[in-house]
């Protein structure tokens, strides 16, 4: 059932305020009080009422007001939904996280995803029964246009330019390494830039464009490498170094945390790369929001 905005705009809603207050006190004069107006501006709201409903609304019997059959059947059906209004605009004042129920869409790629999930379905397990998460890839997609659109309700991302009127805060510096199976490559640990360049290499990247983490490795490399393989995913790629003569560079969390599960060693690179940094970032319509906050403060500690 769609709202009748033209016709409601021309009445004046304040009425109904009114008639709940009547019905509530049986009295002008409590009712204006209750209100916190003046008695006569109660009187004329009473005036208006009685043309509007074209009934009388009250009749006076001795020193109270009885409402009338039809005033009975608008208090029925008007009372609750005033009720429902004022709960609607009531402003959440706190959040706790072993009662609520929600569901909270997080914005990651891969790499993120196989640093934080583990430690964020723990948690809630143990502490939050009733809050799901969901994992959602950014992939090619704008974050702006994810939380604008309400997509996603908080994004983890390294983003360079201006995110603008998007709040941002920085979760943590990423690192990168490498890594093999000795097996498989009989390098010696840290890796040697001989062995680096003229290995064939596995690489995580978002797309077919070398975006993000890739472009930033590729840029600080002295010499270009012979990435012939791709992968979206780090827990992928660690799975074909344990399989293939192949280095596997990226990120240094999701190394550390799972190429030992492969048989893999784990290496500095042989030149120099910047840190990363990864944001959290959320639409400023979160920035009061007290789930919202819960959960940037749990995807720290996770990382801590």
């Amino acid at each position: 059932m769609t709202v009748d905005h033209f016709n409601l705009r021309s009445f004046d809603l304040n009425l109904l305020l009114a008639f709940d207050a009547l019905m509530q006190e049986l009295s002008v004069t409590r009712a204006a009080t209750r209100l916190r107006i003046r008695q006569p501006a109660m009187s004329h709201a009473l005036s208006n009422l009685r043309m509007l409903f074209d009934d009388e609304l009250f009749i006076r019997n001795g020193h109270v007001m009885e409402p009338t059959p039809r005033a009975r059947a608008l208090h029925e059906g008007l009372h609750p939904l005033l009720v429902q209004i004022g709960s609607a605009l009531v402003v959440p004042t706190g959040f706790d996280p072993a009662e609520e129920t929600r569901i909270f869409r997080l914005g990651m790629n891969g790499q993120a995803e196989a640093l934080l999930m583990p430690f964020l379905v723990e948690h809630l397990a143990k502490h939050s029964p009733g809050i799901t998460i969901e994992s959602v890839p950014l992939g090619e997609h704008a974050i702006q246009n994810l939380l604008n659109d309400a997509k996603i309700d908080l994004a983890i991302a390294h983003v360079s330019e201006d995110t603008g009127r998007l709040r941002r805060e920085m979760l943590y510096c990423e690192q990168f390494v490498c890594c093999f199976h000795p097996s498989q490559l009989a390098y010696a640990t840290p890796i040697a830039s001989e062995d680096y360049f003229s290995s064939v290499h596995g690489l995580v990247s978002d797309s077919a464009n070398l975006p993000g983490f890739l472009e930033h490795l590729l840029r600080h490399a002295p010499m270009q490498l012979q990435a012939s393989h791709l992968s979206h995913n780090g827990i992928t790629l660690l799975a074909m170094a344990s399989r293939a003569p192949l280095v596997a560079s990226l990120q240094a969390g999701v190394a550390r945390r799972y190429a030992a599960a492969f048989g893999l060693v784990v290496s500095n690179l042989p030149f120099d790369v910047d840190e990363l940094q990864i944001d959290l970032i959320w639409h400023p319509r979160s920035e009061n929001d007290p789930g919202i906050s819960w959960l940037r403060r749990l995807c720290q500690s996770c990382v801590a």
